[in-house]
């Protein structure tokens, strides 16, 4: 992409900064950022996060869900794990955490036209597990897989399409940010700040 992800502009601020905003809004207690080499030196400007470092994020996601797992507290309802190329809004955050609080799930994933996206929101009951997982073990798709499995996931189907989407090249990027200009009218006020992050709530 040429950049970090985590500084590329979302609206009207960086992906990172919208990031922490829409997990504040959606009423999430305690936010961990994992920052990688190339966006440690912005640690000193988040404000109210934790900080989690991974040193070798090119070995795959699931270290820095360890890392990340790991700064939550031990008693926690739920969390939500979200990479920073993947721009959430509040209320789709606050429905996932609403959907476990019946007790009939540990797991819930939002779908936009039949397909399923991220983030993932977990039950704090995994948080253990969460804490353990590699990617030689297929890292959290595993978890979600388990728990398909066990009938306990749900589905919560949302009417933005953000949720299927993954910036991962440059195209991508440039036709998600168009459809979200499209949705909201922006300021142009646009900001650097920093990569993947766990959210708890409760």
């Amino acid at each position: 992409m040429g950049t970090p992800k985590a500084l590329l502009p979302w609206a009207g601020t960086t992906l990172l900064e919208h990031a922490i905003t829409q997990a504040r809004a959606a009423g999430i207690e305690h936010v961990v950022v994992v920052l990688g080499p190339a966006t440690r030196f912005l640690e000193p400007e988040l404000q109210n996060v934790s900080v989690g470092f991974n040193p070798d994020p090119e070995t795959g996601r699931s270290a820095s869900i360890r890392i990340g797992s790991q700064a939550l507290p031990d008693e926690i309802d739920a969390l939500v794990i979200q990479s920073v190329d993947q721009p959430c809004q509040a209320d789709v955050l606050a429905r996932l955490f609403a959907a476990l609080e019946s007790g009939r799930a540990d797991v819930a994933v939002p779908t936009h036209a039949g397909r399923r996206g991220h983030p993932v929101c977990l039950s704090g009951r995994l948080l253990a597990e969460i804490r353990t997982v590699t990617e030689a073990g297929q890292g959290l798709r595993a978890i979600v897989k388990r728990q398909t499995q066990l009938e306990r996931l749900l589905e919560v189907p949302v009417s933005t399409p953000s949720v299927v989407w993954n910036l991962n090249d440059p195209a991508a990027y440039a036709a998600a940010r168009g459809v979200d200009r499209q949705q909201a009218p922006w300021s142009a006020a646009e900001r650097g700040q920093a990569p993947w992050s766990a959210a708890e709530r409760g």
